[in-house]
């Protein structure tokens, strides 16, 4: 895993002071996983155009979420 995290980060061009105690996982009024950005994070992503997506699911034995992170025109 520790492989395809650091591929990701080369590939988005992610750089320090930016870490993923940035990003925050919560819940919309209608129970819906979202991501909230904070600070370099939100900075970054804003200026890129991007926004972030993701899905939850779990069982009883198991849990997995899915993040897509998409490019908004402008």
């Amino acid at each position: 895993r520790t492989q395809y995290y650091g591929e990701m980060i080369t590939y988005l061009g992610m750089t320090m002071p930016m870490t993923w105690r940035n990003c925050e996982i919560a819940n919309l009024p209608s129970g819906q996983p979202t991501i909230v950005l904070h600070g370099a994070m939100k900075a970054w992503f804003e200026a890129k155009g991007l926004s972030v997506h993701i899905t939850m699911t779990d069982e009883s034995d198991y849990a997995a979420s899915f993040c897509v992170v998409e490019h908004q025109p402008t």
